[in-house]
């Protein structure tokens, strides 16, 4: 089992929120990207239940500006605690599994922060729009395989719920090519794709799920969605996914759109199922 022995302190505050480095020294010296990734708490307290957020950009940058703040505060607004993931991006650095140990990290750490931070630690829902709506869905089958010590104690990294905005979701035939790329490389075979298409690995114990797709998005073909709302009801999932007939891709909010009010619903479902 691997241990973390040390104690991660190194934050500063912007505005509103603080900035949380996730990786120690030792392990941004030994990949010096690790220094990129870091997690911005919107913290209301009250031992309120969290939101960690994985904001969209195709594996390539974190879309933090309409994806990630923006849905922070509306989440402080209803209640929630909130956390933004700066997770890895870009050429190499977001290479399988290095997004997957960003989300297991940024857990682990909202954890052993809950006391000091006023959080129940028990429930923690992840919410990731587009590539981010992928990483969360796909973390979601993978859970298992990240966790290990942190800070001298183990701790459960099953979300306990999904909100999915967007999302990729197959690494097949429908996929964003260019997450795929980034996430996987360009020469990957059928065994590397399926292994990272989420549809093929929802079980009966996966997380409630909430998912929304516009059917005419020409980046994310709404189809992915509906090949997670199969899976999802072959399994018995409780879910809701809601299709739109417009409003394209990477619309956040979707205020003027068809969408514009789908955080609320999507927010009314964490309150059943949180």
């Amino acid at each position: 089992m691997l241990i973390y022995n040390y104690f991660i302190s190194c934050y500063y505050k912007s505005g509103d929120f603080m900035i949380y480095q996730l990786y120690s020294k030792k392990e941004i010296k030994e990949r010096p990207k690790r220094k990129l990734v870091t997690l911005e708490s919107y913290v209301i307290g009250k031992n309120a239940p969290t939101v960690l957020i994985c904001p969209g950009g195709a594996y390539k940058f974190v879309s933090d500006s309409n994806e990630g703040k923006p849905f922070a505060e509306k989440m402080n607004e209803r209640g929630y605690n909130a956390f933004v993931l700066f997770y890895s991006t870009g050429s190499g650095n977001a290479r399988y599994p290095y997004p997957l140990k960003d989300v297991a990290r940024a857990m682990q750490f909202i954890k052993s922060k809950a006391d000091e931070l006023q959080i129940d630690a028990d429930r923690i829902a992840l919410m990731g729009s587009s590539a981010g709506g992928h990483l969360c869905a796909f973390f979601s089958t993978q859970y298992e395989r990240f966790e290990c010590e942190y800070e001298g104690k183990d701790y459960s990294l099953k979300p306990k719920a999904l909100l999915l905005v967007y999302p990729v979701i197959t690494m097949g035939e429908l996929t964003h090519k260019v997450s795929r790329q980034n996430l996987l490389g360009f020469m990957t075979g059928k065994p590397e794709r399926e292994a990272a298409s989420v549809e093929k690995h929802i079980t009966a114990d996966y997380p409630p799920t909430f998912s929304w797709h516009n059917k005419d998005d020409k980046s994310v073909d709404y189809r992915n969605s509906v090949m997670l709302e199969e899976a999802l009801k072959e399994n018995g999932v409780v879910h809701e996914v809601i299709y739109y007939e417009t409003g394209g891709h990477g619309i956040g909010l979707a205020q003027g759109k068809d969408a514009e009010g789908w955080i609320n619903k999507a927010i009314d479902f964490l309150d059943r199922n949180i």
